[in-house]
């Protein structure tokens, strides 16, 4: 017999139960997954300011100008291995490639000298401290040999 006001006992439902473990499971494997996500952004970012914290370098521009257009070709090497052409991403960079250009740049990062001529060429070096730009004119003689090194090298990165 019910008694009045008191609340009944419930039957199990397997049912039930087996909605509650699917809805568990479910909310873990989600849970997981966003864990995962975010462990995989975090090494990605970590990683690719490895070089820029290795080298002190945050990315090297480079180009040439001048001559009777004035026109000026600019490529930025980022520390995430990115090569552009003014704002437009051309490709990625090997990693290594990259880290090798940066350790090449960080051995001129200070060195002074600007002597442009008609047509010329720069690399620009930015630091969190600078941006160092150095320019030459076209067939100089009286850079540095590292300097025409590492600007032929940063060239081959664009082809």
């Amino acid at each position: 017999m019910q008694e009045c006001g008191k609340p009944q006992p419930h039957k199990a439902d397997p049912s039930a139960s087996h909605t509650l473990a699917f809805l568990s499971t479910l909310k873990l494997f989600t849970t997981m997954k966003i864990y995962s996500l975010l462990l995989f952004v975090m090494l990605n970012s970590c990683m690719t300011s490895r070089i820029a914290v290795k080298t002190g370098i945050e990315e090297i521009s480079f180009g040439n100008g001048g001559g009777f257009s004035g026109e000026v070709k600019t490529y930025k090497l980022t520390a995430d291995n990115k090569l552009f052409e003014k704002e437009t991403e051309l490709k990625k960079v090997e990693s290594k490639k990259t880290l090798e250009l940066f350790n090449q740049a960080k051995e001129i990062k200070d060195l002074s000298f600007n002597e442009p001529e008609n047509m010329y060429s720069f690399i620009e070096i930015k630091t969190k401290e600078k941006t160092n730009r150095i320019v030459w004119a076209y067939g100089s003689t009286t850079v540095d040999k590292t300097v025409i090194e590492l600007y032929n090298e940063l060239l081959t990165t664009t082809k």
